[in-house]
């Protein structure tokens, strides 16, 4: 049913272009139809930008405790949890191919962050 609302919502606003406030839980699956997010908590806003943007800046950085610090080093991270001499940290950063290298030379691993983690590490981090 659901996937229903979003197909009809997103024809609807194909007809008749205009912003469309949605206020949900269900993060990732508005993910494929929102071209802005805003992410507010408690009055304060956490992150206003468009989705391409995120699609392109939200990461998730794993390895080494030192590689990783080294890494993170100048970028807004958003989360940070050590695990034994290992370290994952969230970051938002529009990362370029040196960053790819440099993580890779480290064998720090990287993936995409989904929009409902960016927005679990935005509460849970409160960066």
């Amino acid at each position: 049913m659901r996937e229903r609302f979003y197909r009809t919502l997103m024809e609807d606003y194909a007809n008749h272009p205009r912003t469309i406030l949605l206020s949900t839980h269900l993060i990732d699956e508005i993910a494929p139809v929102a071209e802005k997010v805003c992410i507010l908590e408690s009055g304060s806003l956490l992150l206003q930008d468009d989705m391409e943007q995120i699609r392109m800046s939200a990461y998730l950085i794993r390895g080494n405790s030192e590689a990783v610090a080294l890494f993170t080093t100048g970028k807004r991270v958003l989360y940070h949890e050590a695990y034994g001499r290992g370290t994952l940290a969230a970051i938002y950063e529009k990362l370029e191919d040196k960053d790819m290298r440099q993580a890779l030379k480290q064998d720090i691993s990287i993936e995409s962050l989904s929009l409902q983690k960016l927005f679990l590490y935005l509460i849970e981090g409160g960066l």
